[in-house]
């Protein structure tokens, strides 16, 4: 089954999936006005499991040390690649001085609030789906190879992990954009008011990369 055919297929699940995640748009709506709400910002990375093995006053300070660079940063309109790798690096970096670990995928997901039109979200299942597709897809084929997530033990593995994401996001933006005209299609024949493509490309390679379930 080509990517196109699976997407035709499973595109109201995705978005039936996206609908339910209920702190996204709080936390996309929060941002937009410049909000500060870092209880907010905690419940949601511990949501999306980004909190494991931190426990009291790190989860604090990693919200804040976010909400700083979100409240700092200069709102950019049109979003390309070299911005993408700016600011990946930068929240990146940030948030491993606060607490060394590998912050690849709770980067990449703070950011998506920031600009939940532009940025795509790292995830091992995704990983795993896009390393396949490569493979027997027509529309990655002959595109360079992600190669394994890199672990990030001290600040000179920071411009390592950038350039794994930077391809990866490169192949989901790809089929983003070799799909949009079948995702307005499939939007207007399921009248689906979950409005950002990225996230249901994203859920779509996430659902083939999950190795505990088909769908």
């Amino acid at each position: 089954m080509s990517f196109k055919k699976y997407l035709e297929e499973k595109y109201p699940i995705a978005c039936d999936m996206q609908r339910q995640i209920d702190e996204d748009p709080l936390m996309v709506d929060m941002l937009r006005t410049n909000g500060a709400d870092h209880e907010l910002v905690k419940k949601w990375m511990r949501n999306y499991g980004l909190f494991q093995g931190i426990e009291g006053d790190s989860r604090n300070k990693i919200a804040k040390r976010f909400l700083t660079f979100a409240l700092q940063h200069r709102r950019i309109t049109r979003v390309n690649d070299a911005t993408v790798a700016d600011l990946y690096r930068e929240l990146l970096t940030a948030l491993f001085k606060v607490k060394s670990r590998s912050w690849m995928s709770a980067t990449s997901k703070l950011l998506w609030c920031l600009y939940p039109r532009d940025i795509v979200i790292y995830d091992a299942f995704v990983h795993r789906a896009l390393v396949t597709l490569q493979c027997v897809d027509p529309d990655l084929a002959g595109t360079e190879r992600i190669g394994a997530a890199p672990m990030i033990k001290a600040l000179a593995d920071i411009d390592p992990a950038v350039a794994t994401y930077m391809r990866y996001q490169g192949l989901v933006r790809k089929l983003l954009t070799v799909h949009t005209p079948a995702l307005t299609e499939l939007r207007r024949k399921h009248k689906e008011q979950y409005q950002y493509d990225i996230r249901i490309v994203d859920k779509l390679l996430w659902m083939i990369g999950d190795s505990k379930r088909a769908y």
